[in-house]
């Protein structure tokens, strides 16, 4: 891919965030608005190899500035011209979702159930998972 179509593709795939929950410990959160139906890419591409970007750091304002920022973070050497993975590649986001009752996402098909906000926290519902109780047995059974 060019420099240019990796910036298309991190500014179209990297929607999620980890941060501080209200829910419990750290939660996966929006860095911008997703529609329902949309794919979060919260869960590995799972395309054997990793992708390493070469965008040039010179390029880096026509990243989104949130998309930009995580990369920043979690790769300073780019300013040097290192290479560097996605945000989504780095973890697999959905193993820091937390539960809801009402979730706003679909971890089967790795999609909003709903529009979700900016900043908003991303959840799934436990209860959805074969044999739930057995390791979430504090959820209660309804």
């Amino acid at each position: 891919m060019t420099p240019n179509e990796q910036i298309d593709h991190l500014n179209t795939s990297v929607k999620c965030k980890l941060a501080p929950s209200s829910i419990h410990g750290i939660g996966v959160f929006a860095i911008r608005a997703i529609q329902k139906g949309e794919k979060l890419y919260c869960l590995p591409q799972m395309q054997g190899e990793l992708r390493w970007y070469n965008v040039p750091f010179g390029s880096f304002g026509k990243l989104f500035p949130e998309v930009r920022e995580l990369i920043l973070q979690r790769w300073p050497s780019v300013v040097n011209g290192s290479l560097f993975l996605s945000p989504n590649d780095m973890m697999w986001m959905v193993t820091f979702m937390n539960h809801s009752e009402g979730p706003n996402y679909d971890v089967d098909t790795d999609t909003a159930l709903r529009d979700i906000k900016n900043g908003e926290e991303v959840t799934e519902n436990y209860r959805l998972m074969k044999n739930w109780e057995r390791v979430y047995p504090w959820l209660g059974v309804e």
